[in-house]
Protein backbone atom coordinates (compact mmCIF):
# COMPACT_ATOMS: atom_id res chain seq x y z
CA UNK A 1 0.00 0.00 0.00
CA UNK A 2 1.32 3.44 -0.86
CA UNK A 3 1.90 5.88 1.98
CA UNK A 4 -0.88 8.39 2.51
CA UNK A 5 -0.46 11.97 3.63
CA UNK A 6 -1.99 12.97 6.95
CA UNK A 7 -5.24 14.30 5.50
CA UNK A 8 -5.78 11.15 3.45
CA UNK A 9 -4.87 8.92 6.42
CA UNK A 10 -7.33 10.58 8.84
CA UNK A 11 -10.10 10.65 6.24
CA UNK A 12 -9.54 6.97 5.44
CA UNK A 13 -9.71 6.09 9.14
CA UNK A 14 -12.87 8.18 9.63
CA UNK A 15 -14.63 6.53 6.71
CA UNK A 16 -13.27 2.98 7.11
CA UNK A 17 -11.57 3.22 3.71
CA UNK A 18 -8.31 1.47 4.63
CA UNK A 19 -5.64 3.85 5.95
CA UNK A 20 -2.03 2.76 5.57
CA UNK A 21 -1.51 3.08 9.32
CA UNK A 22 -3.20 4.34 12.45
CA UNK A 23 -3.43 8.15 12.35
CA UNK A 24 -1.79 9.98 15.24
CA UNK A 25 -3.11 13.00 17.10
CA UNK A 26 -0.41 14.76 19.08
CA UNK A 27 0.16 18.35 20.12
CA UNK A 28 3.84 18.04 19.20
CA UNK A 29 5.75 16.83 16.17
CA UNK A 30 4.81 13.56 14.53
CA UNK A 31 1.09 14.30 14.42
CA UNK A 32 -1.33 13.78 11.55
CA UNK A 33 -3.53 16.43 13.19
CA UNK A 34 -2.77 20.14 13.41
CA UNK A 35 -4.95 21.57 16.18
CA UNK A 36 -6.05 25.22 16.08
CA UNK A 37 -6.95 27.14 19.24
CA UNK A 38 -8.55 30.58 19.19
CA UNK A 39 -7.22 33.40 21.35
CA UNK A 40 -9.32 35.31 23.89
CA UNK A 41 -10.81 38.56 22.70
CA UNK A 42 -8.54 41.57 23.07
CA UNK A 43 -11.64 43.43 24.29
CA UNK A 44 -12.16 41.06 27.22
CA UNK A 45 -11.45 42.84 30.54
CA UNK A 46 -11.80 40.30 33.35
CA UNK A 47 -11.60 41.56 36.92
CA UNK A 48 -12.70 45.12 36.17
CA UNK A 49 -16.36 45.14 37.12
CA UNK A 50 -17.28 45.26 40.78
CA UNK A 51 -18.64 41.70 40.84
CA UNK A 52 -15.38 40.41 39.30
CA UNK A 53 -13.02 41.95 41.85
CA UNK A 54 -10.54 39.29 42.90
CA UNK A 55 -11.10 37.16 39.79
CA UNK A 56 -8.16 36.50 37.47
CA UNK A 57 -8.54 35.59 33.78
CA UNK A 58 -8.99 31.89 33.11
CA UNK A 59 -6.60 31.31 30.22
CA UNK A 60 -3.52 29.14 29.60
CA UNK A 61 -0.44 30.69 31.17
CA UNK A 62 1.56 30.57 27.94
CA UNK A 63 -0.78 33.06 26.27
CA UNK A 64 0.40 35.75 28.64
CA UNK A 65 3.99 34.51 28.94
CA UNK A 66 4.43 34.67 25.15
CA UNK A 67 2.47 37.93 24.74
CA UNK A 68 -0.32 36.32 22.72
CA UNK A 69 -2.88 38.01 24.96
CA UNK A 70 -2.41 40.93 27.34
CA UNK A 71 -4.47 41.37 30.49
CA UNK A 72 -5.60 44.92 31.06
CA UNK A 73 -4.82 44.58 34.76
CA UNK A 74 -7.38 46.13 37.14
CA UNK A 75 -6.12 48.22 40.07
CA UNK A 76 -6.72 45.54 42.71
CA UNK A 77 -4.51 43.08 40.81
CA UNK A 78 -1.53 45.48 40.71
CA UNK A 79 -0.75 44.73 44.35
CA UNK A 80 2.76 43.27 44.66
CA UNK A 81 1.39 40.10 46.28
CA UNK A 82 -0.16 39.20 42.90
CA UNK A 83 3.08 39.63 40.93
CA UNK A 84 3.26 35.94 40.08
CA UNK A 85 -0.45 35.17 40.36
CA UNK A 86 -0.18 32.01 38.27
CA UNK A 87 1.50 30.38 41.26
CA UNK A 88 -1.18 31.38 43.81
CA UNK A 89 -4.37 29.61 44.86
CA UNK A 90 -7.08 31.79 43.34
CA UNK A 91 -10.40 32.11 41.56
CA UNK A 92 -10.54 32.79 37.84
CA UNK A 93 -13.27 33.79 35.39
CA UNK A 94 -13.54 32.84 31.73
CA UNK A 95 -15.21 34.59 28.79
CA UNK A 96 -18.50 32.80 29.50
CA UNK A 97 -18.46 34.21 33.04
CA UNK A 98 -17.93 30.83 34.69
CA UNK A 99 -15.76 30.60 37.79
CA UNK A 100 -12.74 28.33 38.18
CA UNK A 101 -10.77 27.34 41.28
CA UNK A 102 -7.02 27.16 40.77
CA UNK A 103 -4.67 25.55 43.26
CA UNK A 104 -1.49 27.38 42.31
CA UNK A 105 -0.17 24.53 40.16
CA UNK A 106 -0.11 24.19 36.40
CA UNK A 107 -3.45 22.51 35.68
CA UNK A 108 -6.71 23.74 34.13
CA UNK A 109 -8.26 23.85 37.63
CA UNK A 110 -11.84 22.83 38.34
CA UNK A 111 -15.23 24.57 38.22
CA UNK A 112 -16.05 26.74 41.21
CA UNK A 113 -19.18 28.47 42.49
CA UNK A 114 -22.15 28.98 40.14
CA UNK A 115 -22.18 32.19 38.14
CA UNK A 116 -25.81 32.04 36.93
CA UNK A 117 -27.78 31.54 40.11
CA UNK A 118 -31.19 32.42 38.68
CA UNK A 119 -32.58 31.70 35.22
CA UNK A 120 -34.66 34.88 35.42
CA UNK A 121 -31.41 36.79 35.01
CA UNK A 122 -30.30 34.86 31.92
CA UNK A 123 -30.72 37.81 29.54
CA UNK A 124 -28.70 40.09 31.79
CA UNK A 125 -26.06 37.39 32.21
CA UNK A 126 -25.55 36.87 28.48
CA UNK A 127 -25.53 40.61 27.91
CA UNK A 128 -22.35 40.62 29.98
CA UNK A 129 -20.92 37.21 29.12
CA UNK A 130 -21.44 36.30 25.48
CA UNK A 131 -18.08 35.87 23.74
CA UNK A 132 -17.95 37.62 20.38
CA UNK A 133 -16.34 35.05 18.12
CA UNK A 134 -16.61 37.29 15.07
CA UNK A 135 -13.20 38.88 15.68
CA UNK A 136 -10.49 38.05 13.18
CA UNK A 137 -7.72 38.61 15.74
CA UNK A 138 -8.88 35.52 17.63
CA UNK A 139 -7.85 33.34 14.72
CA UNK A 140 -5.13 35.18 12.80
CA UNK A 141 -2.16 33.91 14.87
CA UNK A 142 -3.02 30.23 14.37
CA UNK A 143 -4.04 30.70 10.75
CA UNK A 144 -0.78 32.42 9.88
CA UNK A 145 1.28 29.86 11.79
CA UNK A 146 -0.48 26.97 10.11
CA UNK A 147 0.52 28.08 6.62
CA UNK A 148 3.96 26.59 7.21
CA UNK A 149 3.26 23.99 9.89
CA UNK A 150 0.00 22.45 8.71
CA UNK A 151 0.86 21.55 5.12
CA UNK A 152 -0.78 18.21 4.31
CA UNK A 153 -2.05 17.98 7.91
CA UNK A 154 -5.65 17.38 8.93
CA UNK A 155 -6.66 20.79 10.32
CA UNK A 156 -8.67 20.45 13.53
CA UNK A 157 -10.22 23.60 14.98
CA UNK A 158 -10.98 23.48 18.69
CA UNK A 159 -14.32 24.80 19.93
CA UNK A 160 -13.22 24.43 23.56
CA UNK A 161 -15.51 23.19 26.33
CA UNK A 162 -18.95 22.36 25.02
CA UNK A 163 -22.49 23.48 25.92
CA UNK A 164 -23.03 20.76 28.54
CA UNK A 165 -19.80 21.66 30.37
CA UNK A 166 -20.37 25.40 30.28
CA UNK A 167 -24.04 25.24 31.27
CA UNK A 168 -23.25 22.97 34.22
CA UNK A 169 -20.56 25.38 35.41
CA UNK A 170 -22.87 28.38 35.12
CA UNK A 171 -25.71 26.79 37.07
CA UNK A 172 -23.76 24.55 39.45
CA UNK A 173 -23.45 20.85 38.70
CA UNK A 174 -25.96 19.36 41.13
CA UNK A 175 -28.63 21.96 40.39
CA UNK A 176 -27.94 21.59 36.68
CA UNK A 177 -28.68 17.85 36.75
CA UNK A 178 -31.86 18.40 38.76
CA UNK A 179 -32.99 21.08 36.32
CA UNK A 180 -33.37 18.40 33.63
CA UNK A 181 -36.51 17.54 35.64
CA UNK A 182 -37.39 20.72 37.57
CA UNK A 183 -36.66 23.55 35.12
CA UNK A 184 -36.82 21.96 31.69
CA UNK A 185 -37.89 25.02 29.71
CA UNK A 186 -35.26 27.31 31.20
CA UNK A 187 -32.47 24.75 30.82
CA UNK A 188 -33.36 24.11 27.18
CA UNK A 189 -33.27 27.85 26.61
CA UNK A 190 -29.80 28.05 28.16
CA UNK A 191 -28.51 25.15 26.05
CA UNK A 192 -29.99 26.70 22.89
CA UNK A 193 -28.27 30.01 23.58
CA UNK A 194 -24.92 28.30 24.10
CA UNK A 195 -25.34 26.08 21.04
CA UNK A 196 -25.90 29.13 18.83
CA UNK A 197 -22.65 30.62 20.14
CA UNK A 198 -20.74 27.48 19.19
CA UNK A 199 -22.34 27.37 15.75
CA UNK A 200 -21.15 30.92 15.22
CA UNK A 201 -17.62 29.91 16.24
CA UNK A 202 -17.61 27.06 13.72
CA UNK A 203 -18.51 29.49 10.96
CA UNK A 204 -15.87 31.99 12.06
CA UNK A 205 -13.07 29.42 11.79
CA UNK A 206 -14.04 29.05 8.14
CA UNK A 207 -14.64 32.75 7.56
CA UNK A 208 -11.19 33.73 8.81
CA UNK A 209 -9.20 31.27 6.79
CA UNK A 210 -8.43 28.21 8.94
CA UNK A 211 -9.66 25.90 6.16
CA UNK A 212 -10.64 23.23 8.71
CA UNK A 213 -11.17 19.59 7.96
CA UNK A 214 -12.78 19.08 11.36
CA UNK A 215 -13.82 20.59 14.67
CA UNK A 216 -13.27 19.17 18.14
CA UNK A 217 -15.57 19.82 21.09
CA UNK A 218 -14.80 18.90 24.71
CA UNK A 219 -17.88 17.77 26.65
CA UNK A 220 -17.67 15.18 29.45
CA UNK A 221 -21.05 13.43 29.56
CA UNK A 222 -20.54 10.71 32.15
CA UNK A 223 -18.83 9.47 35.27
CA UNK A 224 -17.09 6.19 36.09
CA UNK A 225 -20.27 4.08 36.08
CA UNK A 226 -22.39 5.60 33.35
CA UNK A 227 -23.69 8.77 31.67
CA UNK A 228 -25.19 11.55 33.73
CA UNK A 229 -28.67 10.88 32.33
CA UNK A 230 -30.75 8.17 30.67
CA UNK A 231 -30.66 7.86 26.88
CA UNK A 232 -34.23 9.18 26.76
CA UNK A 233 -33.33 12.31 28.72
CA UNK A 234 -30.11 12.76 26.76
CA UNK A 235 -32.05 12.69 23.50
CA UNK A 236 -34.65 15.15 24.74
CA UNK A 237 -32.14 17.77 25.83
CA UNK A 238 -29.05 17.18 23.71
CA UNK A 239 -30.24 16.11 20.29
CA UNK A 240 -30.99 19.79 19.49
CA UNK A 241 -27.49 20.66 20.74
CA UNK A 242 -25.33 18.05 19.03
CA UNK A 243 -27.43 17.65 15.90
CA UNK A 244 -27.09 21.36 15.18
CA UNK A 245 -23.32 21.33 15.80
CA UNK A 246 -22.86 18.20 13.69
CA UNK A 247 -25.06 19.48 10.86
CA UNK A 248 -23.23 22.82 10.86
CA UNK A 249 -19.88 21.04 10.62
CA UNK A 250 -21.13 18.91 7.72
CA UNK A 251 -22.61 21.93 5.94
CA UNK A 252 -19.14 23.49 6.20
CA UNK A 253 -17.71 20.25 4.71
CA UNK A 254 -16.04 19.35 8.00
CA UNK A 255 -16.18 16.51 10.52
CA UNK A 256 -17.12 16.85 14.17
CA UNK A 257 -15.01 15.06 16.79
CA UNK A 258 -16.21 14.88 20.41
CA UNK A 259 -13.91 14.42 23.39
CA UNK A 260 -15.88 12.76 26.14
CA UNK A 261 -14.88 11.30 29.49
CA UNK A 262 -17.06 8.88 31.41
CA UNK A 263 -18.67 5.51 30.75
CA UNK A 264 -20.89 6.58 27.87
CA UNK A 265 -21.78 3.40 25.93
CA UNK A 266 -25.50 3.92 26.63
CA UNK A 267 -25.61 7.16 24.63
CA UNK A 268 -23.07 6.51 21.83
CA UNK A 269 -25.72 5.06 19.50
CA UNK A 270 -27.62 8.36 19.72
CA UNK A 271 -24.51 10.36 18.83
CA UNK A 272 -23.97 8.05 15.85
CA UNK A 273 -27.60 8.51 14.76
CA UNK A 274 -27.12 12.29 14.90
CA UNK A 275 -24.12 12.02 12.58
CA UNK A 276 -21.13 12.39 14.90
CA UNK A 277 -17.94 11.49 13.03
CA UNK A 278 -15.56 10.54 15.85
CA UNK A 279 -15.20 10.16 19.61
CA UNK A 280 -12.02 10.85 21.55
CA UNK A 281 -11.62 8.83 24.75
CA UNK A 282 -8.72 9.49 27.13
CA UNK A 283 -9.60 6.31 29.03
CA UNK A 284 -11.26 3.82 26.65
CA UNK A 285 -11.34 1.17 29.36
CA UNK A 286 -13.62 3.42 31.43
CA UNK A 287 -16.38 2.72 28.94
CA UNK A 288 -14.94 -0.74 28.29
CA UNK A 289 -13.75 -2.61 25.23
CA UNK A 290 -16.63 -5.09 25.47
CA UNK A 291 -19.18 -2.26 25.60
CA UNK A 292 -17.48 -0.37 22.75
CA UNK A 293 -17.28 -3.40 20.46
CA UNK A 294 -20.85 -2.87 19.22
CA UNK A 295 -19.76 0.44 17.66
CA UNK A 296 -16.78 -0.90 15.71
CA UNK A 297 -17.18 0.09 12.07
CA UNK A 298 -19.89 2.64 12.91
CA UNK A 299 -17.84 5.52 14.33
CA UNK A 300 -14.15 6.32 14.54
CA UNK A 301 -12.66 6.32 18.03
CA UNK A 302 -9.55 8.21 18.99
CA UNK A 303 -8.05 6.58 22.06
CA UNK A 304 -5.16 7.13 24.43
CA UNK A 305 -3.64 4.27 26.38
CA UNK A 306 -5.92 4.29 29.41
CA UNK A 307 -4.71 7.28 31.45
CA UNK A 308 -6.32 6.06 34.67
CA UNK A 309 -4.37 2.83 34.77
CA UNK A 310 -2.00 1.51 32.11
CA UNK A 311 -0.49 4.72 30.71
CA UNK A 312 0.31 6.03 34.18
CA UNK A 313 0.82 2.86 36.23
CA UNK A 314 1.76 0.14 33.74
CA UNK A 315 5.11 -0.89 32.35
CA UNK A 316 6.42 0.17 28.91
CA UNK A 317 5.90 -3.39 27.69
CA UNK A 318 2.26 -3.29 28.79
CA UNK A 319 1.78 0.05 27.02
CA UNK A 320 3.17 -1.40 23.80
CA UNK A 321 0.78 -4.37 23.96
CA UNK A 322 -2.17 -2.16 24.83
CA UNK A 323 -1.73 -0.41 21.49
CA UNK A 324 -2.69 -3.63 19.70
CA UNK A 325 -5.72 -4.11 21.93
CA UNK A 326 -6.88 -0.57 21.09
CA UNK A 327 -6.38 -1.15 17.36
CA UNK A 328 -8.30 -4.44 17.59
CA UNK A 329 -11.11 -3.43 19.95
CA UNK A 330 -11.78 0.16 18.90
CA UNK A 331 -11.30 -0.10 15.14
CA UNK A 332 -11.45 -2.55 12.26
CA UNK A 333 -8.98 -3.83 9.69
CA UNK A 334 -10.34 -1.05 7.45
CA UNK A 335 -9.62 1.69 9.99
CA UNK A 336 -11.76 3.46 12.55
CA UNK A 337 -9.12 3.88 15.26
CA UNK A 338 -6.81 6.83 15.88
CA UNK A 339 -4.04 7.19 18.48
CA UNK A 340 -4.53 10.17 20.77
CA UNK A 341 -1.56 11.31 22.87
CA UNK A 342 -2.83 12.93 26.07
CA UNK A 343 -1.23 16.41 26.02
CA UNK A 344 -0.87 17.22 29.75
CA UNK A 345 1.33 14.27 30.68
CA UNK A 346 2.76 16.26 33.61
CA UNK A 347 -0.76 16.48 35.09
CA UNK A 348 -1.26 12.72 35.07
CA UNK A 349 2.43 11.93 35.69
CA UNK A 350 2.73 9.50 32.80
CA UNK A 351 6.30 8.12 32.71
CA UNK A 352 8.33 9.16 29.68
CA UNK A 353 9.12 5.50 29.01
CA UNK A 354 5.39 4.77 28.68
CA UNK A 355 4.89 7.70 26.32
CA UNK A 356 7.73 6.41 24.15
CA UNK A 357 6.23 2.92 24.33
CA UNK A 358 2.98 4.29 22.87
CA UNK A 359 4.93 5.37 19.79
CA UNK A 360 6.82 2.07 19.63
CA UNK A 361 3.56 0.15 19.90
CA UNK A 362 2.14 2.08 16.94
CA UNK A 363 5.23 1.26 14.89
CA UNK A 364 4.76 -2.43 15.72
CA UNK A 365 0.98 -2.82 15.61
CA UNK A 366 -0.37 0.27 13.85
CA UNK A 367 0.73 -0.45 10.27
CA UNK A 368 -2.21 -2.29 8.74
CA UNK A 369 -0.44 -4.34 6.07
CA UNK A 370 1.97 -5.66 8.73
CA UNK A 371 -0.82 -6.98 10.98
CA UNK A 372 -1.27 -10.77 10.54
CA UNK A 373 -4.73 -11.63 9.24
CA UNK A 374 -5.39 -14.13 12.02
CA UNK A 375 -4.88 -11.41 14.65
CA UNK A 376 -8.22 -9.92 13.59
CA UNK A 377 -10.04 -13.16 14.33
CA UNK A 378 -8.12 -14.26 17.41
CA UNK A 379 -10.55 -14.56 20.35
CA UNK A 380 -10.99 -11.36 22.38
CA UNK A 381 -10.83 -11.39 26.15
CA UNK A 382 -14.31 -11.76 27.66
CA UNK A 383 -13.60 -10.06 30.99
CA UNK A 384 -11.09 -7.25 30.98
CA UNK A 385 -9.22 -6.46 34.17
CA UNK A 386 -8.92 -2.69 34.37
CA UNK A 387 -5.18 -2.59 35.02
CA UNK A 388 -4.08 -5.78 33.21
CA UNK A 389 -2.96 -6.06 29.59
CA UNK A 390 -3.58 -9.45 27.94
CA UNK A 391 -0.87 -11.07 25.81
CA UNK A 392 -0.65 -10.56 22.06
CA UNK A 393 -2.17 -13.13 19.71
CA UNK A 394 0.17 -15.95 18.70
CA UNK A 395 2.64 -15.15 15.92
CA UNK A 396 1.31 -18.06 13.86
CA UNK A 397 -2.32 -19.21 13.68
Amino acid sequence: MKALNSIERVKAALNFKGPDKVPVWKFTQGSDIYTFFSLPSKNWRPGHSENEKGLFPHIPEYLIRYSLWKWDTPEWAKDSKYKDWFRLPREEIDEFGTIWIMGGVNTMGHPGRPSLANYSKMDEYFHNYTPNFDEEERYSFMVQRSKEQAKDKYRMCSLGLGPFQIASQMVGFSKFLLDHYKNKTELKQLLKYLTDIFVDQQKMWVKYGAKPHGFVLYDDLGEQRGPFFSPKLFEEFYKPVYKQLIDTAHNLECDLHLHCCGKIDQIISLLIDWGLDALELDSPRMTGYSELSQFRGKIMIWGCINIQSIYTLGTPEECEREVWHMVRNLGTRKGGFGAYFYPQVDHIQAPEANINAFTTGLEKYGVYEAIPNHWWTDPIVDEWKYNKVPPLPPVKP
